[in-house]
């Protein structure tokens, strides 16, 4: 799929209110990174990304990070180490499947809205707010 192509099909604005809700009620983040580049591993990709938006630091280590390279047709999810210890792998399993049947179908947008509303009932569950936590300014980020 051409980048622009799934650019244009991505509703932005839904994607936003997705973050920002899902953000509500917890001191975790969720980022969606788009990479305009070619990637063969998009694994390796989201965790150097994780890293270079310093996520593991940012919140205590409860983010989560959808990452997408369009040009190739890879995603990954990846998220702190604390997160992953209170969900289990077989959770991100269970998100990986949601948004590739998503994506499989052309719904783009209906599978990141779904798979972040997933993500933060875990994030909510797992790590409740506390009255510092704010939501992160940086929740769609584009290379």
């Amino acid at each position: 799929m051409k980048v622009k192509h799934f650019l244009s099909a991505l509703e932005h604005g839904r994607v936003h209110q997705a973050i920002r809700s899902a953000e509500k009620g917890t001191s975790g983040s969720i980022v969606l990174f788009i990479s305009h580049r070619k990637v063969e591993d998009p694994l390796a990709a989201a965790h150097h990304e994780f890293s270079k938006l310093r996520l593991e630091a940012a919140k205590g280590d409860n983010c989560l990070l959808l990452f997408l390279a369009p040009k190739t047709q890879k995603f990954a999810v990846v998220g702190g180490a604390a997160h992953h210890e209170k969900v289990g792998q077989v959770w991100w399993d269970d998100l990986v499947a949601l948004l590739t049947r998503h994506f499989k179908a052309n719904h783009y947008t209906d599978g990141l809205v779904a798979t972040i509303a997933q993500a933060g009932h875990a994030l909510q569950t797992h790590f409740p707010a506390s009255a510092s936590d704010r939501t992160s300014e940086r929740d769609i980020v584009e290379e």
